[in-house]
């Protein structure tokens, strides 16, 4: 197995020696850029290390830490991070919601993580009055702006600002515990009841730092994606304070691109949604100009001089960059597996696109590829502070990807069943199914949940079948999955849902023949039994969780 150069970085024992610190990596660089109105609000480390301990001060206040859970809602902001950090630094539990949920499973949440109060943006002020009625054991609503206030419902503003400087002291002056429970985040999982996955501080740094040690990030980086998801609040926050990064806030999905100009960022962590979205903006954008086949001319133009030793990417294709605001060079993207072709393309273009493997319950980094060694279908190397081994392989070498390290996860919150049915041995089971190379390389084939089992014996895991289909431009989802019994048992079948401007385009008959004829091409590169021979339309997309995953059980 390979052994992989890290690269030098400090490594904080807890998030308040971190805070501390963090000024000797910004210097005069601010941490954080919010819009403000047609502007750009910048916070320092001083600023925001202030802010984290008076409202730390103002939960002590209240009675609100040495364990309490304190719930944080609402879109990504200066506000919600300190509160974050302000909530655990205090030795409390954090208990990040999603905003996206119905009411009814935000309250679960508050229930079952039995949260004392929630810290949540003006956006969400109508759920929070429903919330009120349901969730008996909410002591403090605290809005991040000014609110009308009475002992139930208080204003973030208003608390930092009254906060004595004695309870500041007692708060800067509490210990910090960096293996106690720090932070429940509930999975919104494509099958059943979300569960209360348990992390501490240390889970966290480690994960931040093991990232860190593999891949080098630039000085600016955009925040884009949801911040009560692990993947952004450890690499997008913490890993990037660590590294002395300027994190740029994006306020919404639909303000993407504007965002990208606004910033000019180096880096972004993204799932494989959003590298989806930026290949299909490059190439519509070149089809509609007419010049789709040049900017393939220029690919295979700067691929020749590379070949010879001439790296010209920068100049060639500094039009695309520009789209995406002049300056990005880097995308760090997890989540579901990317196709080897998108890590390909956007290096050809002078955008390196490193893929890595995690989940929730490994906070979340397991592996990652790296700036100088790229295997585009891999997800690159073990980070420093884990394990990972293979389940059970088959003749393939492939069988489930088993983890053990700091990064993985205490348990479930009041569950010990889905604990122990999880970890063995120490082990923890992903249910990805995966196979290490001779380089000690990961690579993820599936969920094993998911896996179809033919009559013949022949396992497919859909996710790597649906991947080839997804290489037809105007195919937007797809689901494959098993047959029903009979005659044709053993081919597969799959559900599409086309870009509704084709399929408007063209008319059912016609973009139902054209798919039929597409992906019988894809067949002659495919063993027959990985081959897809019963296709249907589908009118809408498929149902997802929020993190849009799709719901296969909910087919």
């Amino acid at each position: 197995m390979k052994q992989y150069q890290e690269y030098p970085v400090t490594e904080y024992m807890d998030f308040k020696a971190m805070l501390d610190g963090c000024g000797a990596h910004y210097g005069t660089r601010p941490l954080f850029r919010e819009k403000a109105g047609d502007g750009i609000k910048d916070t320092d480390c001083e600023a925001f290390t202030r802010l984290v301990n008076r409202l730390g001060a103002a939960f002590l206040g209240l009675g609100l830490l040495d364990g309490g859970k304190i719930a944080v809602i609402g879109e990504t902001s200066v506000k919600w991070v300190a509160t974050y950090f302000a909530a655990v630094c205090g030795g409390a539990v954090i208990v990040p919601v999603d905003r996206e949920l119905p009411v009814d499973e935000m309250a679960y949440i508050l229930n079952d993580s039995e949260a004392k109060a929630i810290i949540y943006s003006p956006t969400m002020r109508d759920e929070m009055e429903q919330l009120e009625r349901t969730v008996p054991g909410m002591q403090y609503f605290i809005g991040m702006e000014a609110e009308d206030e009475n002992h139930k419902w208080r204003s973030m503003d208003a608390l930092v600002a009254d906060v004595p400087d004695a309870d500041i002291a007692a708060y800067t002056a509490i210990p910090q515990d960096r293996d106690a429970l720090s932070t429940i985040l509930y999975t919104s999982g494509t099958t059943g009841q979300s569960k209360g996955v348990m992390l501490c501080q240390k889970n966290i740094l480690s994960a931040a730092i093991g990232g860190l040690k593999l891949f080098q990030v630039g000085k600016t980086s955009m925040s884009i994606l949801p911040i009560h998801h692990v993947f952004e609040m450890t690499h997008g926050i913490v890993e990037m304070i660590i590294n002395g990064t300027t994190i740029c806030i994006s306020d919404s999905l639909r303000y993407f691109l504007q965002n990208l100009q606004l910033f000019q960022p180096e880096a972004m962590f993204v799932v494989s949604a959003y590298v989806e979205m930026m290949y299909k903006k490059i190439w519509a954008g070149a089809q509609a100009d007419g010049k789709a086949g040049q900017l393939e001319k220029l690919i295979e133009h700067s691929n020749e001089l590379l070949a010879q030793g001439t790296d010209k990417r920068a100049e060639l294709f500094q039009f695309i960059r520009d789209a995406f605001g002049g300056k990005l060079s880097m995308l760090l993207c997890a989540g579901a597996p990317l196709d080897a072709m998108y890590v390909k393309f956007f290096r050809e273009i002078g955008i390196l696109l490193l893929q890595g493997f995690g989940l929730t319950e490994t906070s979340p980094l397991v592996s990652a590829n790296r700036n100088e060694y790229i295997v585009d279908a891999s997800a690159g190397a073990p980070i420093y502070c884990c394990e990972v081994k293979i389940l059970d392989p088959d003749e393939n070498g492939e069988g489930e990807v088993l983890v053990k390290g700091d990064q993985v996860m205490l348990g479930y919150y009041k569950n010990e069943q889905a604990t122990a049915e999880v970890f063995m041995d120490g082990w923890f089971h992903t249910g990805d199914m995966g196979r290490i190379d001779d380089a000690g390389l990961l690579y993820i084939t599936g969920r094993k949940k998911n896996v179809i089992i033919l009559s013949n014996g022949k396992n497919i895991y859909p996710e790597e079948i649906e991947g080839y289909y997804l290489h037809i431009p105007y195919v937007k989802e797809i689901i494959v999955y098993a047959p029903a019994s009979g005659e044709k048992k053993d081919q597969l079948c799959a559900e599409v849902f086309l870009e509704e401007a084709f399929r408007e385009e063209m008319g059912d008959i016609k973009a139902l023949d054209s798919l039929s004829k597409d992906i019988a091409e894809i067949n002659k590169q495919l063993p027959g039994y990985k081959q897809v021979h019963n296709v249907a339309l589908r009118d809408t997309m498929f149902e997802k969780t929020t993190k849009k995953s799709i719901k296969r059980h909910a087919m």
